[in-house]
This record gives structure tokens, C-alpha cells and sequence, in this order.
């Protein structure tokens, strides 16, 4: 589904604008205000169902993954649908508010003509509104936390966790303030229907369950530290670890309460016979820095996975090409999953040509050094590796990118995201087919 966005807004808008709109044109609402009402509940009712989509995707569902190309890009996707029904709310909000509160003060004219007669009080009326009401604010400042980065992820976490009772009280207000006539009509029941089923996702995150049937037992076997802050752990999987392909990523929960699991790429192709995975973490933010004293040989750690669809596979049914030939390009830390293809093709046959180029750019040799033995695993793969020191000889440019590129090539790219997208571009601006390039969007915040 190329552009989700748009059909999550379009569908409640069609249901709304065949089933609703036709009995508003018949009142002939005399001026704007006849339509704010409408407007409140419209806008209430895209608030519910982005916000039953964006809880769903939360799941981690392995249908939903394949169906959008990786849990990378699920998380993206859900990151965007959180950010829109925070705007519906707060229309909504501003919607029922705003017009009143300027009208009390003079600042505009209010309805004409008298208001009509209020209906006997109900109590769940009453509560719906109230806990609408305060759902919303919450729902606003959870946004707002939410997208601070300086926050940090155990906060982050948190703020997450709470989303899941304030969908429910959001569920709860606007299906008991849902017009009666909209129940004579599948929009109610559709909206219901949603709402229904973002609420078992909402109880699962509540209860901590989602997730929980990948979660696998894991000891660290070792610890080795490199420069540029970079921790390189190996662990070893209960026998139930599934496997992973090169290129997947994993959460990893290495114990401290109330941190919870962080999400790291895998940096090494996965043998049964030797039985172990390495993690590649560098020091990128508090908890990351702390790593290093927290853990220890022969710790248990609680690893969940594997996740992501960047496996340089070309049978994914998400935009993959058919290509024999690839274009890696890596940034820093986002050669690990680099590292994990490289392991898995030095460990197959020997290729007659050179199946990829590989671009590894680092500030300078110091943060490069690891792995210590990038030359001879890229050799043994069948791969050219070109390095690069930015710091010495400048940026890589799309120009040197594109020089590497064979006719029906496909580029995979790992690195800082603003870096990814540039590239993008400057390369499919050449001729390169969107279709083409793969980027993992690893930033879940």
C-alpha cells in the first residue's frame, strides 16, 4: 500500500459524506455555525479511526510487517498516524472551543436564534464528554513527549504505554457521543468495528504482552569494546531462537528496570551449528553510553525478534527489484547489517563476479576499525568494499554512487537518515527507480 495516509483519511471521509452529509445538506444549515457540530463530530471520527489504525500497527504483527516491508517501516508508518491523530484531536478540540469561547468573549457573533431545549441529564453522557475531554489533553502532551528526543526512551516507553488507556477513554467518548442516526448506517458499525480492535492491542500493551511470543532467553557469551564507543556483544539464543536473516534487527532487553527492550540490528548471519548472534552498539544516547556497566559475561538478556524485511532479499513483495547485482552503502554504525550479509556470503560458494559494492563511510580510521577484518570477510563474500575517511578525503557524493551502479542494480542503504534520503533522491533524479533503493528507517522515534 503505497500511500496509507491517504486511503485512512478518504475512507471515514467517503462513509461520512455518503451516510452523513446528505441529511446535514437537507437541514440546509443556515450559516457556519449550523456546521460546527457536524465539523466536531467528523473530526472526532477521524481521531478514532487513526487512532484505532495507529494501535493496530503497534502490534507488531508479523502479516502486518511482510504486508509493509518490515517492522522498520510499520513503526514509521505508525510514528506518522500518531502524529495525525494528534492533529485531528486537537481540532476537534479547537473545533468545539474555540468558536464558543470567542463568541463569550465579543470577539464574534454567536448562533442567532434561540437554543434549543436541553434532554434529560445522562449519566454516561456526562462521563463520555469528561473523559473525552481529558483524554484529549493527555493525548496532546503524550505527542508532544513523545517526539522530544532529548526525552529519554525509558521516559519515551512509558509515554508509549500510556497511549493504550487513552485510546480507551477516546474509544469510550466517541462511541457513546456517536449520533443515534449514524447507527442506522455502516459508519457507526465500521467505527465500532475499528475501535473493537484497536482495544485488544491497547490491553495487550497495557498488560506488556505484545510481543511476548517471540521473546527468547539469551546469555551473553562476550563483550568486546572498540573505539569510537562501539560495544560488540555475542550472545547466545535459547534453542528456540527461530534464526534470522542478514540484515533483520531484534529488541533486546538487557535487564535494568524500567528501561525496557531497545531495538538493535543483528551483525552476524545466523548458523544453528554455532548457535550465536553478535550485537553492534555504539554509545549514541544516555542508556547506550551506560551499556558497558550494566552488563557482563554470562549475563541472561531477553532478546525479541527477529524483526525487518532490509534482508537484501528480491522475493519480498514490497517494492524489490530482481537484481543480481547490489549497491551497499553504510554510515557508521549502519554497517552492521552489512556485516551479517557479508558473513552469509563468505560462508556460500564463491561467487564468479563481485555481487555488490560495498561503501563504508566513517569520520575517520579510528571509528573504522571495526571490523577488524572488513577487507578479508568482504573478499571472501565476493564483495568490493570501497572506504571512505570523511573527515580526510570529503563526503560521499551520489556522482561516486552512481558510477558503481550495473544496469537493474538496487541500492541498500544504512545510515543517518537525512544522509539516506538525500541519496535517495540525487539517485533516482540519475534514473535509479524508487523501486530500487531500500533504506532501513531505524529511527522509531
Amino acid at each position: 500500500m503505497k500511500r496509507p495516509l491517504l486511503f485512512l483519511a478518504l475512507i471515514p471521509l467517503a462513509l461520512w459524506g455518503i451516510f452523513a452529509l446528505p441529511d446535514i445538506l437537507a437541514a440546509n444549515p443556515p450559516g457556519p455555525w449550523a456546521w460546527r457540530r457536524p465539523l466536531i463530530i467528523l473530526s472526532g471520527l477521524l481521531a478514532l479511526w487513526w487512532m484505532s489504525a495507529g494501535i493496530l500497527l503497534a502490534t507488531r504483527s508479523p502479516w502486518l510487517e511482510q504486508r509493509f516491508g518490515g517492522l522498520d517501516k510499520l513503526y514509521r508508518l505508525h510514528k506518522n498516524i500518531g502524529i495525525g491523530a494528534g492533529l485531528l484531536v486537537f481540532t476537534h478540540w479547537m473545533i468545539e472551543w474555540l468558536p464558543k469561547n470567542l463568541s463569550k468573549a465579543g470577539l464574534i457573533t454567536g448562533p442567532r436564534g434561540p437554543r434549543g431545549p436541553r434532554g434529560e441529564p445522562d449519566m454516561w453522557i456526562d462521563l463520555a464528554k469528561d473523559v473525552g475531554e481529558w483524554a484529549g489533553y493527555i493525548l496532546l502532551a503524550l505527542v508532544v513527549v513523545a517526539l522530544i528526543k532529548r526525552v529519554p526512551y525509558r521516559y519515551f516507553r512509558w509515554v508509549h504505554k500510556a497511549f493504550g488507556a487513552v485510546f480507551l477513554a477516546g474509544a469510550f467518548h466517541g462511541l457513546i457521543l456517536m449520533p443515534t442516526t449514524f447507527w442506522q448506517s455502516p459508519l457507526a458499525w465500521l467505527t465500532a468495528v475499528l475501535a473493537a480492535a484497536g482495544a485488544v492491542p491497547a490491553l495487550l500493551s497495557l498488560t506488556n504482552r505484545i510481543g511476548r511470543k517471540r521473546q527468547h532467553r539469551a546469555e551473553i557469551v562476550s563483550i568486546s569494546r572498540h573505539d569510537g564507543k562501539l560495544l560488540e556483544i555475542v550472545c547466545r539464543p535459547e534453542q528456540n531462537w527461530p534464526g534470522h536473516q542478514a540484515g533483520q534487527f531484534l529488541f533486546a532487553n538487557f535487564g535494568p528496570r524500567g528501561e525496557g527492550a531497545h531495538p538493535f540490528t543483528i551483525a552476524s548471519a545466523w548458523n544453528p551449528q554455532v548457535g550465536t548472534l553478535t550485537l553492534a552498539i555504539k554509545a549514541l544516547g544516555d542508556f547506550t553510553a551506560r551499556l558497558p556497566a550494566l552488563i557482563e559475561a554470562g549475563q541472561t538478556i531477553t532478546l525479541e525478534g527477529p524483526y525487518g524485511a532490509f534482508d537484501f532479499s528480491p522475493k519480498i513483495p514490497v517494492d524489490r527489484g530482481n537484481a543480481g547485482h547490489q549497491v551497499w552503502v553504510a554510515g557508521g554504525i549502519g554497517i552492521t547489517p552489512f556485516l551479517a550479509r557479508l558473513e552469509q556470503l563468505a560462508a556460500a560458494p564463491a561467487p564468479a563476479k563481485a555481487t555488490a559494492d560495498l561503501f563504508y563511510c566513517t569520520p575517520n580510521a579510528a571509528t573504522g576499525d571495526f571490523p577488524e577484518n572488513l577487507e578479508t570477510l568482504c573478499t571472501a563474500a565476493g564483495v568490493r568494499l570501497h572506504r571512505r575517511q570523511t573527515d580526510h578525503t570529503g563526503l560521499l557524493t551520489p556522482e561516486e554512487v552512481a558510477a558503481a551502479l550495473q544496469p537493474e542494480s538496487t541500492v541498500w542503504f544504512c545510515g543517518p537518515a537525512d544522509w539516506g534520503k538525500a541519496l535517495g533522491q540525487a539517485l533516482q533524479t540519475g534514473g535509479l527507480s524508487r523501486a530500487a533503493f531500500h533504506q532501513e528507517a531505524f529511527e522509531f522515534r
